[in-house]
């Protein structure tokens, strides 16, 4: 799963630091790429911010110039995960109408996503156990609040009628497990392409939702 260059956080470089034998946010990139790959192939507490160094091509005391450790490195993947994840679907949902259709477009962005940043879905999901407890909260309360947003919906097309299920929170946590092992899975030399894949998921979510065969095709390809 080589895709870290995929899985780049966007965000803007922090001030006042520089890198070292490059400019500042390219010594910046070459980290956390390089936290990406080690991250996801040793896991966390065996990697070393020695081998953080030598993979990033930078000296150690370089990554001091951006973080202050290498818990802050794991802190802004995460972050920059579930803030980029979220936009994205809070995005495709502001395009649709109906709670259905909203649920929809969120779970085919979240699929997507995953799809494409699969190492650094992993990161964020397995490596919340190397937080400290004051940081795992607070990673704990975005996915809660992430969660929310596919809950609103089940309960909206529940209320409306398009959906029917007795229990919108545990219908979504189901749907979300599903949706997120995408990244554990996904080939993008497999035989579905990752738009496939996600139109199909939306299927599958749809009818263990009972919605009808409109609905479905609406929300997907087959309605196009």
């Amino acid at each position: 799963m080589a895709d870290a260059a995929a899985t780049m956080p966007g965000r803007a470089p922090r001030q006042g630091r520089r890198g070292s034998g490059r400019r500042g946010p390219e010594t910046r990139e070459a980290i956390l790429r390089a936290a990406i790959e080690l991250f996801a192939k040793r896991g966390y507490h065996a990697t070393s911010m020695r081998a953080l160094a030598s993979a990033a091509r930078v000296q150690p005391a370089a990554i001091y110039h951006w973080y202050p450790s290498k818990e802050a490195i794991l802190v802004e993947l995460q972050d920059d995960f579930m803030d980029r994840l979220t936009e994205k679907v809070e995005d495709a949902m502001a395009a649709c109408e109906s709670p259905a259709l909203k649920l929809a477009a969120a779970v085919r962005e979240h699929v997507v996503f995953h799809g494409l940043h699969r190492l650094a879905a992993f990161v964020t999901d397995s490596e919340i156990r190397a937080l400290a407890p004051a940081r795992r909260r607070a990673l704990v309360a975005q996915r809660d609040s992430y969660q929310d947003i596919f809950i609103g919906q089940i309960r909206g097309g529940v209320k409306d009628g398009s959906l029917r299920v007795s229990d919108p929170r545990i219908a979504a946590y189901a749907i979300l497990l599903e949706c997120t092992g995408v990244a554990l899975w996904f080939d993008p030399s497999g035989k579905l392409g990752l738009d496939r894949v996600a139109e199909l998921h939306v299927e599958l979510v749809l009818r263990s939702l009972g919605a009808g065969d409109e609905l479905v095709a609406e929300a997907t390809e087959d309605g196009a």
